[in-house]
């Protein structure tokens, strides 16, 4: 089922994706639903933005959601606007199927703040 999602959110990032959000999308389940680390995914090749890209998606333990998005949302550099793309995929993606009523409404909460903080980043 992960592996579906990830394709889904690449497909959501569109044609214009770089390669690296591309990775990035398919790839973001893996350490959250794998025993796979991404330091696993380090060792076998995969490229080190990937890696650094996939450490400010992956939920900390115990971080409150909105902390994670916040965190997402002031990430710096090439990482840090990748993430949001990947994230902001992720959520459309997450929003049109999610079928918990209270999933739903959290990530609607959170999509126009990876958006802002996107737009304000990129400008």
């Amino acid at each position: 089922m992960f592996l579906t999602h990830g394709m889904n959110v690449a497909e959501a990032l569109g044609r214009d994706a770089t390669p690296t959000a591309m990775s990035t999308a398919v790839l973001h389940e893996v350490p959250e639903s794998t025993y796979w680390t991404i330091d696993d995914l380090a060792s076998w090749g995969v490229d080190p933005l990937v890696c650094e890209v996939l450490y400010l998606l992956t939920p900390k333990g115990g971080e409150p959601y909105m902390d994670y998005i916040r965190r997402i949302c002031e990430a710096p550099g090439l990482a840090g606007d990748t993430a949001r793309q990947v994230k902001v995929a992720d959520l459309k993606v997450s929003v049109d199927r999610e079928s918990s009523d209270a999933l739903r409404e959290r990530y609607e909460q959170s999509l126009p703040l990876i958006q802002t903080a996107l737009v304000t980043a990129t400008h």
